[in-house]
């Protein structure tokens, strides 16, 4: 009780030291400051009536910290009064009540010395106020400014629970005066009932302009607590993630802390796909868990981060093939260029156009898709139009499989020239000499000999023959002439 009162005392003698002036004692101008408030202060009130400054004590006097349901406690407030100013009441005029079933409290509160202040703006004017010397009008406009300030003390409270506002009545003796009421938020109250925790999500999310297989990158979040009436303890950050995804370093499980309602904690996960990652998309689990600092409740909150993952471009040219080293102007040669997909996934609408000059006309292929461990090589016809230079570039366009477009290019030069016949005469040629076919020599000269044989042959039979056969007729001629 001692300590209760020489609290009580500590105000009014604060109040004193500030405004020492009381309600007959006009000689110090000096207003009343209002003490810094220990929580929220309700200045709203139907008559100039609130609450500057309060404490709260346990039945002992001394101040707490917090009220649970149940507790009994002293309050004292620091009025600041208008309207009994105006009224011009004494102390033992005033009649404060709680009017509330959140606090317990039946009788009237204890009303300690009044001091008169006044915080006219216009110095001139307050000064003849007080001296006597000031007109109606300013009589009138002071008045608005002038007010009461004392300490309420309310013995014996009970809390109840359901709420922290405190409301009260303050009456006078005088019953045609009217009835003020003001009110103040006592931040002390604990009310497991009456609290809410709030929830944990992920407000805000980046991962990098884009991610690759095989390479880090750093996976950042925002997270956040909603409004709630109490703050979140022991909250905690860790991630599900999918095949072939993994941490470059630290925990999978992130401490955080403390996080009050409405407040963002940013964070950060080092985060590497694997290069056998074959997927396009990685879906990466968030929860979050936390506790309520008041009711003990338990928070929790899951959110999944979607996260593009594009494998590396691995779809490379080799070199070109001309079908030859020079093409003559009318002629047609060939230039070649091959391909492979040395990534996991295919690529689509593959296609193939060759520009340049002096190619006699451009081309253009369409190759359609390649899988991924698979090569093409594309062919295009050349043919010069004159001598000269013939330059020109193959270039392969198609879409990765992220869909976005992509092209590799590949030039080569090679040079045009006039058809000349002497370009292909050979001297040597003239000295060449028919290579010999058929029988040898000396098969044709027995061949020659035998048939000379076969003529001598012949010819001595036919004169034979002749011969012969005039030998006959001779003899029968003579035979002839014998008979005749």
């Amino acid at each position: 009780m001692k300590r209760l009162f020489s609290l009580l005392t500590a105000f009014v003698l604060a109040a004193a030291l500030c405004a020492p002036v009381l309600a007959d004692d006009t000689t110090n101008p000096t207003p009343d400051p209002t003490p810094a408030p220990t929580a929220t202060i309700d200045t709203t009130n139907s008559d100039g009536v609130y609450v500057s400054a309060y404490t709260v004590t346990d039945t002992a006097g001394g101040e707490i910290s917090t009220i649970e349901v149940g507790d009994r406690i002293n309050i004292v407030l620091k009025v600041v009064d208008h309207a009994s100013a105006r009224y011009c009441v004494k102390p033992e005029e005033i009649s404060a009540r709680i009017n509330s079933a959140v606090f317990t409290y039946t009788g009237i509160g204890e009303i300690g010395q009044l001091f008169d202040n006044n915080d006219d703006p216009n110095a001139t004017r307050l000064q003849k106020v007080r001296d006597g010397s000031a007109t109606p009008g300013e009589v009138t406009d002071n008045a608005q400014y002038h007010y009461y300030s004392y300490v309420i003390l309310f013995r014996d409270v009970i809390y109840n629970g359901g709420g922290n506002t405190l409301p009260i009545n303050l009456s006078y003796l005088d019953t045609s005066k009217p009835l003020q009421q003001f009110s103040v938020t006592l931040g002390q109250c604990v009310d497991k009932d009456q609290t809410t925790s709030p929830n944990l999500l992920v407000r805000t999310s980046s991962y990098g302009d884009q991610v690759t297989a095989g390479t880090e990158f750093p996976l950042s979040l925002g997270i956040y607590a909603t409004d709630g009436s109490e703050d979140l303890s022991d909250v905690i950050v860790s991630l599900t993630l999918p095949e072939n995804i993994s941490l470059s370093s630290g925990s999978l499980s992130l401490y955080v802390g403390d996080i009050s309602p409405k407040q963002m904690r940013d964070i950060t996960f080092q985060v590497v796909p694997s290069a056998g990652f074959t997927g396009t998309v990685a879906d990466i689990t968030v929860n979050m868990s936390g506790t309520g600092v008041i009711t003990g409740k338990a928070v929790t909150g899951t959110t999944t981060i979607s996260v593009p993952i594009s494998q590396p471009n691995r779809f490379e040219v080799g070199q070109l093939e001309l079908s030859s080293d020079t093409i003559y102007v009318g002629d047609t040669g060939s230039v070649t260029l091959s391909y492979v997909n040395k990534g996991k996934n295919p690529v689509s609408n593959l296609e193939a156009r060759l520009t340049g000059t002096n190619l006699g006309a451009g081309s253009y292929q369409y190759l359609g898709n390649l899988n991924a461990g698979t090569e093409g090589s594309v062919d295009f016809d050349i043919t010069p139009d004159a001598a000269g230079a013939v330059s020109g570039i193959i270039t392969l366009s198609y879409e990765d499989a992220s869909g976005n477009p992509q092209t590799v290019s590949k030039d080569f030069s090679v040079s045009a020239e006039e058809m000349n016949m002497d370009d292909f005469y050979d001297p040597s040629m003239d000295d060449m000499q028919p290579e010999q076919t058929g029988m040898p020599v000396w098969a044709w000269v027995l061949i020659g000999v035998c048939g000379a044989v076969v003529v001598v042959v012949i010819i001595v039979v036919v004169v034979r023959k002749r011969k012969k056969a005039k030998a006959l007729a001779a003899l029968e001629a003579e035979d002839s002439d014998e008979d005749l």
